[in-house]
């Protein structure tokens, strides 16, 4: 069975251009066509999203239907949420066929090797900026004082929200954080971990350490890349 992850693609919900939407929508396209496998989304698919009842916000119903038609055609579809995309629920499971796992790192067997996974968020010690914010975000308060905003104007509040968390989070983008390798290469002593695959870095590349692998997924912004693994190997594409 092959695998294939991407992260980061962070689309925005309303109908501006996002230079990833329409690659997305044609590697959907195409995954649907191949024999199904599994299909992991490890975080920040969206820009933004908030679980409303019965909104969902503009710009997203293409990418939402597209996933539906790829877990429609048997393809097991996965999602970890990102930093971006943590209030996500029942709703989207319902309109995409996706199941959503809350796990902040998450371990699976993949193609015979131990794998652990995550968006990459708030690992090790780094991101001490985002770790401040993150309680507060997340609490239950915040989330159900949120749902008494317009859609509106919680959008806009939203964006404000995102390009803060970006200028916190990614000052750089051209290579993988020390903090990020030392969590990397503690997972292979604790646990015989062989493979780990991160977000979150928007930074895409393959690493060969002694004892594991680190896969980070670079995003759908300015790289387009997406991994497969399957059948003994892995691989790091850039869809074109």
């Amino acid at each position: 069975m092959n695998h294939y992850f991407i992260s980061d693609v962070h689309l925005y919900p309303i109908g501006k251009f996002h230079p990833g939407r329409e690659p997305l929508c044609r590697f959907l396209q195409e995954l649907a066509d191949k024999e199904p496998g599994k299909f992991w989304i490890l975080g920040d698919l969206f820009d933004y999203w908030y679980e409303y009842k019965t909104v969902i916000p503009a710009g997203y119903s293409h990418i939402l239907s597209l996933i539906k038609a790829l877990s429609s055609r048997g393809w097991q579809v996965f999602f970890l949420p990102g930093n971006h995309d943590w209030w996500c629920g029942e709703k989207l499971m319902a309109e995409t066929g996706m199941k959503i796992i809350y796990d902040d790192v998450h371990t699976e067997v993949i193609d015979g090797r131990k794998t652990v996974m995550s968006h990459g968020d708030g690992l090790g010690n780094g991101d001490t900026g985002y770790k401040m914010m993150r309680p507060v975000l997340r609490s239950w308060p915040a989330k159900i004082l949120f749902s008494a905003l317009h859609p509106t104007v919680a959008t806009a509040m939203a964006n404000l929200f995102s390009r803060t968390s970006k200028r916190i989070l990614r000052k750089q983008v051209d290579f993988i954080p020390d903090y990020l390798t030392s969590w990397v290469l503690s997972q292979a002593e604790l646990d015989d971990v062989e493979l780990v695959i991160t977000g979150h870095t928007h930074c895409p590349a393959v690493l060969y350490h002694e004892r594991v692998i680190h896969v980070s997924l670079g995003d759908w912004i300015s790289h387009f890349t997406y991994l497969r693994v399957g059948g003994g190997e892995i691989n790091l594409h850039e869809y074109k």
